[in-house]
């Protein structure tokens, strides 16, 4: 498989790239007839789809069946025979790759045209929130040095290993850079942690791995939605259950989050509504800067068009956005300016009207000349 892992490391200190390639390694392992893949390219870089996608057509010569579930519409068009579209449960259709335009696949998976899915419009100010001036931190990232606007989307493109996440860690305070500033609403920040980039500098901070980083999967609904804001529910000494249930059910239906009850375990729900949780447990915190690390991996078109609505919605009401992405149609889609990295350096920034997949992948690859 061409995977460079040390086989004597531990799962939990590989990142989520290498945990995919390791548990897709797994399953072609068995030597089976049929191998069913869900998601299986979510976490990898475009050399790695790659990889796995000429494994794959060695293995179909070879008589191996596959069911390849995806949210990717590109990698359905590059890898598929036959699709089959299925929506809140039903079968919408199956037919020949060769009779699917994306548009026609668009329409049949969330019951509208492509062009719909995208709700954006340019809500940025002149007014910076938040500037970054050469923060570094070594064997990571670079002399990165930005400005971010109040209601402006800036999404942040690179391939796997650019710095991306690294970057907004140090942001949040997950992590701690060498060296540079970060000044927020025109005041130097000195040391940020979670703690105080929620309390003090109004930021908020969606993982990249909901499962992993985001939730506490088999705690309930409402438990995931007010936890980073929990102490604002007490009464005396106890937390106000009541109040929590009807925030949370206020929430639930603001943000369409389908849930049969706050009390399941959230682990139940699908990846999109997964996602909504988390969103509704920031945005209860009522932050100015918003941090999305992949905010729509692994869930469905109709769930992204949902997302997108939401923070268009958001950047209108003010706040100021930072959206990693791997998938250019939607850093294309939804940003006002797009910051690019490669190799933890900034390569090129880049506005919404000058930008095209070509130029970001360039940027992306450190071609700047």
């Amino acid at each position: 498989m061409g995977v460079k892992v040390n086989p004597e490391s531990k799962i939990k200190d590989l990142n989520v790239a290498k945990r995919q390639l390791i548990e897709i390694t797994k399953a072609i392992s068995y030597n089976s007839h049929l191998i069913i893949m869900d998601e299986p390219t979510s976490a990898l870089s475009g050399e790695e789809i790659k990889e796995l996608f000429d494994l794959i057509k060695s293995l179909k010569a070879q008589g191996k069946t596959f069911i390849f579930i995806t949210h990717k519409l590109d990698e359905v068009f590059g890898i598929a025979d036959y699709i089959t579209v299925l929506r809140d449960g039903k079968h919408i259709g199956t037919d020949s790759v060769s009779n699917f335009t994306i548009d026609k696949l668009v329409q049949m998976m969330v019951g509208r045209e492509l062009k719909q899915i995208f709700a954006k419009q340019s809500h940025s100010t002149s007014e910076v929130i938040l500037s970054v001036r050469n923060l570094s931190k070594r064997g990571q990232f670079y002399n990165v040095s930005f400005d971010l606007h109040r209601g402006e989307v800036l999404g942040i493109a690179g391939l796997l290993g650019a710095g991306r996440t690294e970057l907004v860690q140090a942001l949040f305070g997950v992590s701690q850079p060498d060296e540079g500033e970060i000044w927020i609403k025109g005041k130097k920040a000195q040391t940020i942690s979670p703690s105080s980039a929620k309390t003090y500098y109004k930021m908020a901070y969606l993982t990249e791995d909901r499962r992993t980083t985001g939730l506490f999967l088999n705690r309930p609904v409402k438990e995931n939605i007010i936890i980073a804001n929990a102490l604002s529910f007490r009464s005396g000494l106890l937390l106000n259950k009541k109040k929590i249930k009807e925030t949370c059910q206020t929430e639930k239906e603001k943000l369409d989050i389908k849930a049969f009850s706050l009390d399941q375990p959230v682990e139940s729900l699908s990846g999109g509504n997964q996602q909504k949780v988390l969103i509704s447990r920031w945005l209860l915190c009522n932050p100015e800067i918003l941090i999305l690390d992949e905010p729509t991996r692994g869930i469905d078109v109709g769930a992204k068009a949902e997302i997108y609505k939401l923070i268009s919605t958001l950047a209108n009401e003010g706040k100021a956005i930072l959206m990693i992405s791997s998938e250019l149609y939607e850093i294309l889609g939804m940003s006002d300016r797009i910051l690019v990295m490669h190799e933890g350096k900034v390569t090129g920034i880049l506005d919404r009207e000058e930008a095209s997949q070509e130029k970001i992948l360039r940027y992306a690859m450190g071609i700047t000349a």
